[in-house]
Order: C-alpha cells, then sequence, then structure tokens
C-alpha cells in the first residue's frame, strides 16, 4: 500500500545543479522542409501507434477502464511532483469576453486548465476525462459559462495523440460532459478550431485535421447546439484540413473559413449565408495550390479588416496577407521579414488589437509585431534570449489572445506554457506557475538523494530539480530533452543528452561535450539516444544508434563495441547489476542482442518468435539473476511483456492478457523486493506481487494521461512516473 510522499529537508551538501549549452539559433534561413512531420514523429510513431499510423486513443481509454482496479483503501495516493514551474506544449487559449483576468488553456496532452488571475496561477479542470489530448477551445460569446474544447492535437505534425470528441461545460468549467464523440458522430479525431455563430448559439463549426487515412478530416458543422453534426461539402466534397473558421462578429451570417487540400481548393474562404453557399477569396493572393495552412483574424474595432498568414510548401511563411474588404481583394504585406520563419504547419497563429486594427502579431517559431498595419515588421520575442529577458518568450507559437476587456494584453501559448504581454507584445513574461503539463520522454531519480530528479522533455529541454521542489525546476540543457542518467552513487556525477546523437557530462559543477565522435549520418540517424550506466562501475557507460557504444573511462573517449544490428536505432540498454558483463540490447524494429563480456562480442537476434517485432522499449533484468530478463514493447496488436530466464535464450509470454493491450515504457523490478514488479504505458500503472503471474492497476488518482518512464528510489522508497502531459508523480511505497 502506498503511503503518502514526504519530502525531506534540504541537504547542505546536496550539489549544485548548474546549466549547460543551450540550444542555438542556426544562422541563416531554415533549409525546405517537405514534409509535415517534425524529425521526432517516426519515433514517436514507433512507440506509440504502430502498426498504424496514430494511436487510437478511444481504444487506450477503454483499456484503461478493462483493467482499472475499483478505487478503495489499498489504492496508492501520487503526489504531484513537477515541474510547476516549466510549462508544457499548449494548443488553445479561451478567453472571457468581459473579465480579461479570467481564462482558459488546453494542453497538448495535459488537459483544460483555468486561471483566474491572468495566468499568475493555474487550476487543472481534467483529470479523468477519456483523452487530455486538447486540440481547441472556444466560449459561447452569448453565455460565457459554457465552454467547448476539441481534442486531439490538430497541429501538422503527427507526434502527438488525437481526442476522442467534443467536450462542453456549462458551467465554466467545473464539469464536463462528451457532447460528441468522434466515434458516434463522424468528427475528426483532431480538432483544432472551434466556432460559433455569435448571433445563433446552436450553430457551432469545428475544423480538423488527420494523419491516418481512415479518419475523417475538414469542417463540420452542427445547427443543434453540438447534437448533431454533418461535413460541410460545399468547400470540397472530400477530406481536407480546415485550420481557421471565423464569424464576423456583426455581419449576420458571415464567416470565413480556411483549407488545405493539396490543390486548386486550398486558401481562404467566405460564405454570405451561415454557410449554405461559399466563395474562394484569390484577388491579390497567391495561387491556392501554393498555400498551406492559413491563420485568419478580423480586426474587432473594424472587422471587414482582416489578416492572414499562409505557409507555404516547404514549412516556410509563404506570406501576410490584409484585407480591408472582407476578403475580396487582398495586399501581401509580409516583405521579406519572414524569410528565417519555418514549421508553419506546426506553430502557426494571428491575432489583432482589440482597439487598433494596425496592430497585428502573428506567430509560428518566434511572434512577429506590426503597430502599422503591415508596413514594418519586427520579432516580438525571441526564444534564444535569456529566460526573465523582456524579449524571451518560449518558441513555437500555438494560439494568441488579445482580449476586448483590456487593450494591450496577449495571451501566447507555446510550446513552453504561456507567456503574457501587458503592452501589445513589446515585452514578455511568462505566466506558467502551477501549470503541470509537461511532456516528458525519461526520468531519472538519484538514488542518494531523492530530491534530485528530472529527466528530457518536449521542447522544454532535460530539466531537473535538486531540492524536491516542484516549482523549482531548471534546464540542464535545452532543445527537445534526451535521456538523463544520475550516478546512483554521486549525484554531481550526471550524464544527460539532446535530440541526436548528443551527450553531455555533469561532473564536480562543470559541463562537458562529450558526444562520441562520428560521422553526421550516425549522429542524425537516432533521434532519441539511450544512455545507461553500469551499476557496479560509474566510469563506465553504454548508449547507441544502430550499433552500441561503451567508455570506460568516464566518457573522456567511447568506442563502438558492435557492429550495425538490424539497421535499427538501438531503443533500450541493459547492464545486469547482478552480472556487469551481461549487457543486452532491444531496436525499433523489435530485436533482442545479448553480449556476455561486456560488449566484446554480440549474439545475433535472439528475438525468436515470441517478441512480437515491435520496438523495445525497456529492458530490466532481476537485481539478483542477471540471466531473468523482462522486456516491454511498444505498438498495439500484441502483448507488451515478454520474460526470459535463460539470457533471452527462450522466450515467454509474461502478459498472456492480464495488461492492456497499449504500448508499453517501463519496467521497474522492485531491488528490495524482486518479487514486485511495475510497469507503465499508454494505458495505465501497473503493480504485480508475484514476479508477473497477476496484475492489478497502481493508477490510483493518477492523471488519465500516458505514463513514460518509471523509478524505484530505494533509500526512501518513492515511485516517480513520467507522463506525456501532465509532469512527474511520486508516491511513497511500504
Amino acid at each position: 500500500m502506498a503511503k503518502k510522499t514526504q519530502r525531506t529537508v534540504a541537504d547542505p551538501a546536496r550539489p549544485t545543479v548548474v546549466p549547460g549549452p543551450r540550444k542555438q539559433r542556426a544562422s541563416g534561413p531554415p533549409a525546405p522542409q517537405f514534409t509535415t512531420h517534425k524529425k521526432r514523429a517516426a519515433w514517436f510513431q514507433s512507440r506509440a501507434a504502430y502498426p498504424v499510423r496514430e494511436a487510437d486513443v478511444a481504444r487506450l481509454t477503454g483499456e484503461r477502464r478493462k483493467f482499472a482496479a475499483a478505487a478503495g483503501a489499498g489504492a496508492p495516493h501520487w503526489e504531484q511532483a513537477g515541474p510547476t514551474n516549466i510549462g508544457g506544449r499548449m494548443t488553445s487559449l479561451a478567453v472571457h469576453p468581459a473579465n480579461p483576468d479570467l481564462l482558459y488553456i488546453g494542453a497538448a496532452g495535459g488537459g483544460v486548465w483555468k486561471s483566474e488571475d491572468a495566468g499568475r496561477s493555474w487550476t487543472s479542470l481534467w483529470h479523468a476525462e477519456a483523452s487530455l489530448n486538447v486540440g481547441s477551445l472556444a466560449i459561447d460569446p452569448r453565455n460565457p459559462d459554457v465552454i467547448f474544447c476539441g481534442t486531439g492535437e490538430a497541429n501538422g505534425s503527427a507526434d502527438s495523440y488525437a481526442g476522442v470528441g467534443l467536450y462542453r461545460s456549462n458551467n465554466a468549467g467545473k464539469t464536463w460532459k462528451l457532447l460528441a464523440a468522434s466515434a458516434k458522430a463522424g468528427i475528426p479525431r483532431r480538432i483544432g478550431v472551434i466556432a460559433i455563430d455569435p448571433s445563433d448559439s446552436n450553430h457551432i463549426r469545428i475544423g480538423g485535421v488527420r494523419h491516418s487515412s481512415q479518419e475523417v478530416s475538414g469542417m463540420f458543422v452542427s445547427r443543434d447546439g453540438g447534437t448533431s453534426w454533418a461535413r460541410d461539402t460545399q468547400i470540397s466534397p472530400l477530406d481536407n484540413w480546415c485550420h481557421a473558421i471565423v464569424f464576423h462578429p456583426s455581419a449576420k451570417g458571415v464567416l470565413f473559413a480556411t483549407v488545405y487540400e493539396q490543390g486548386a481548393r486550398n486558401g481562404i474562404w467566405r460564405s454570405d449565408d451561415s454557410g449554405a453557399s461559399w466563395k474562394q477569396l484569390a484577388k491579390g493572393l497567391p495561387e491556392p495550390a501554393a498555400m498551406n495552412r492559413t491563420s485568419l483574424a478580423l480586426a474587432p474595432s473594424s472587422p471587414d479588416t482582416m489578416y492572414a498568414i499562409s505557409a507555404d510548401g516547404q514549412e516556410g511563411v509563404l506570406g501576410v496577407f490584409r484585407s480591408t474588404d472582407r476578403g475580396e481583394s487582398w495586399k501581401s504585406i509580409g516583405g521579406t521579414h519572414f524569410q528565417r520563419e519555418g514549421q508553419m504547419s506546426y506553430g502557426n497563429c494571428i491575432a489583432v488589437h482589440p482597439a487598433n486594427p494596425q496592430h497585428v502579431l502573428c506567430g509560428g517559431v518566434d511572434l512577429h509585431l506590426t503597430t502599422d498595419g503591415g508596413k514594418t515588421w519586427r520579432y516580438a520575442t525571441r526564444w534564444d534570449a535569456d529566460r526573465g529577458k523582456p524579449r524571451y518568450a518560449h518558441a513555437d507559437h500555438h494560439a494568441l489572445a488579445m482580449p476586448a476587456a483590456a487593450p494591450g494584453r496577449v495571451y501566447d501559448a507555446n510550446d513552453g506554457g504561456m507567456d503574457c504581454s501587458a503592452d501589445g507584445g513589446a515585452t514578455w513574461t511568462n505566466r506558467s506557475n502551477g501549470l503541470a503539463a509537461t511532456m516528458f520522454y525519461d526520468l531519472d531519480v538519484s538514488q542518494t538523494d531523492g530530491n534530485m530528479y528530472g529527466g528530457g522533455a518536449q521542447d522544454n529541454g532535460t530539466i531537473i530539480t535538486a531540492d524536491g521542489n516542484a516549482g523549482n525546476f531548471s534546464d540542464i540543457l535545452g532543445g527537445d530533452g534526451g535521456w538523463m542518467i544520475i550516478d546512483p552513487r554521486d549525484a554531481s556525477h550526471v550524464f544527460a543528452s539532446y535530440y541526436n546523437f548528443n551527450i553531455f557530462r555533469l561532473r564536480d559543477g562543470k559541463w562537458a561535450d562529450v558526444t562520441p565522435s562520428m560521422h553526421e549520418a550516425e549522429h542524425n540517424s537516432v533521434w532519441m539516444v539511450y544512455i545507461t550506466i553500469d551499476p557496479n562501475d560509474s566510469r563506465t557507460f553504454y548508449t547507441a544508434s544502430q550499433r552500441v557504444w561503451k567508455t570506460t573511462n568516464d566518457a573522456r573517449t567511447w568506442k563502438p563495441v558492435s557492429g550495425v544490428l538490424d539497421g535499427t536505432p538501438i531503443s533500450a540498454i541493459e547492464v545486469a547489476p547482478a552480472n556487469s558483463k551481461l549487457v543486452y540490447v532491444g531496436t525499433e524494429k523489435g530485436g533482442f542482442y545479448r553480449s556476455t563480456d561486456g560488449g566484446a562480442t554480440w549474439s545475433g537476434n535472439l528475438a525468436g518468435t515470441i517478441l512480437p517485432g515491435t520496438i523495445v522499449t525497456r529492458i530490466e533484468t532481476h537485481p539478483k539473476n542477471a540471466r531473468t530478463v523482462l522486456v516491454t514493447v511498444g505498438g498495439t496488436g500484441t502483448s507488451h511483456l515478454f520474460r526470459s530466464d535463460d539470457a533471452g535464450a527462450n522466450w515467454a509470454d509474461a502478459d498472456g492478457g492480464k495488461l492492456p493491450d497499449a504500448p508499453h515504457h517501463a519496467i521497474v523490478i522492485r531491488p528490495d523486493a524482486p518479487d514486485t514488479i511495475f510497469v507503465a504505458g499508454d494505458a495505465g500503472l501497473f503493480q504485480s506481487l508475484d514476479f508477473g503471474k497477476t496484475w492489478a492497476s497502481y493508477g490510483g488518482d493518477l492523471p488519465n494521461t500516458m505514463f513514460v518512464d518509471l523509478v524505484y528510489q530505494q533509500k526512501e522508497k518513492t515511485l516517480t512516473v513520467a507522463t506525456y502531459g501532465r509532469s512527474l508523480w511520486r508516491t511513497l511505497l511500504s
């Protein structure tokens, strides 16, 4: 039975964690990209969705419910372990029309949050909903207590989770109801925009995208307040991506939409009869086939004036455009200012000042500002500025809001939470305190001091706290944080990484780049490099690309100790605590390889016909028997936990349907009670007290999200779990 976590008193001898190198802005314009997917998308898909293109979140929810134990006295209690000062990826914003301090924000994997003090503090509104993956929010302008939430992230890259449909709250977010389930209502599972007719609250439109041909996308309309839905086929009879829908605030029946159909119907459309018919707006705009994701904003003080920012086919900015006649004609106003912008299918947003139609902010990786209708532009933010400086805001901007009741105030939802400006975008402060929605890739906890822990986080670097304070995390490396290892004997000795093959060592308060020397192709061949330490030798580490690398002198030198195994990245490494000569590795292709001499020689593929050929996500050996091995795998449609008692020569299905059919990401065998096993994955956290014969849910009061890593700290008997969207959680074991 789990107990309440006890925080220990700060140790004056605790090592100081100093920041390492930050991510640097590339010089010159970004190289053209011919895919909307970020580099991590393939890595994500192999874990979360294989063999299909994207994870079926509705099915994952069903698996969670199927295997969840009834709440009772024995259910563990979990505490939020942070970070609460570093926000995760935010996708959407909605501000109360009369109270600019009251706002809602949607997290890509962390649900809906509410602030009543302009973002200075936050309260989570979602915990056990069927999906915490949020793509859009909207407030009914005629009744601001009514809030709609579209689930499923609708940004271009597929390194994200879909949703389950459209939710509604009738009481300012206190309670929520799944108003329209995607499967039953036939609406998208990735809803990126919700628009409510200001003259008729029953007229609602949503826009969505898809990453699988089996799903639907486009613009959908409801005329009965969201009870029933139909796809609007006036613009296109086929599925398309609909990124923006905007109602004219005073001209009844006038609305605008942007679509991407990979053809001549791309671009901006207007309806003058509430959507009964549509007209493509083309005068002054590029040819429709050149227009990709496009965002729209009307000037509240002069709503016939509108602005658009459009992506091109190589992830750059095609142009920024202005119309003063409801879109009949347009003028390009971007000039050459946006040449260095990129990733425009991922972050793409625009907003106009409520009282000044010449004052516009638009965002991609950075935010850009004009106060003269586009005659001149300047960078409003710099993601590579020092944190806390007036020009700093986190990169990758997904939503902007300029509340009418507070002219000059700007809310900005981005990959690092929310930033706020009080002067129209000239200066910025971060407003993510309490917004515990960090998306972790991995986790480690110091075995000598349980108050020191952290891991790699999506676009928030490798982040750590040294004092156990959930609100006192800091980044030690920038970019997409990667694998981190804390020496189990010495907390001042840390290995950390960021995306691709970039490894750094912290020792005695000093950082060093200890990346092995290799060709650029190998360096870039792996998105998230795995690192592990020999539990019996603090100078010996292993890492891998498609081959295994080893150091025996604390990374002063490395050498490859294997050839290319099966041609895919190595995804898991285990050095057996009971015998360091036994080293096991798994691959993204599902291969399993063994060395019995500390990496000097390697077996062939021992996966056999029992392991299913999906990515090996974690390998764990029995603390007293190095030949007893447990393996978790990703993907769906198979078992996900396997056991060998002869060092991988033979395998048995240790899952047998007793665990959910969902990707599993981590295993812990408790060293001080080795019959106790924990496994974590996309459908929950589970415990076995008899080494896998029987299983029970160990989720307790954890949020309904994805669990990606798990660490047991033996000295203080804590179990810490990392989530992809709701930060870290901790419980105390007996």
